[in-house]
């Protein structure tokens, strides 16, 4: 069992830091996943697709966690009351709600979206802290919400 206190469901997990959207990081992205779709990295083919201008990857607002003190990882786990030494990242997924485009600017923050304890399969209990992360853009509008599983497993 763990000897962690829980943390509450809602509770924000540090404060709020903000990401600026730019070009050079968002074609150094593409790059590095070995994108080629010119969408990714070129304003003109961005418009011809639709676009306002070239628009965030997927799963870039990975990149917006490096602009928090400690990281995602580290940060929430310490922030969550979990010990890093037995914590497990079990999942991520994303929700884009509206376009993130270069030059938009989001402001980001993580909560506590459940806390839940299940028994492992070798005994002893997990705890499962699932955290929301929500960017926001400058606009005041939810553009991303992510939502992260960590595990922290029995000692």
């Amino acid at each position: 069992m763990s000897a962690t206190p829980e943390p509450a469901v809602g509770t924000q997990l540090g404060p709020a830091w903000t990401f600026p959207v730019e070009r050079g990081k968002l074609r150094e992205l593409a790059m590095a996943l070995g994108e080629t779709d010119p969408v990714w990295h070129d304003p003109a083919a961005a418009r011809a697709a639709g676009f306002d201008d070239v628009p965030l990857l997927p799963t870039a607002t990975v990149v917006a966690d490096l602009w928090r003190d400690g990281g995602f990882f580290v940060a929430n786990v310490q922030a969550a009351g979990l010990d890093t030494s037995r914590v497990l990242h079990g999942e991520a997924t994303w929700r884009h709600l509206i376009p993130v485009h270069v030059g938009d600017e989001l402001t980001v923050s993580c909560h506590v979206a459940s806390v839940d304890r299940k028994e492992g399969r070798r005994g002893g209990a997990m705890k499962r802290v699932g955290i929301e992360t929500r960017y926001v853009n400058q606009h005041g509008e939810l553009a991303v919400l992510r939502e992260d599983l960590l595990i922290e497993v029995a000692a």
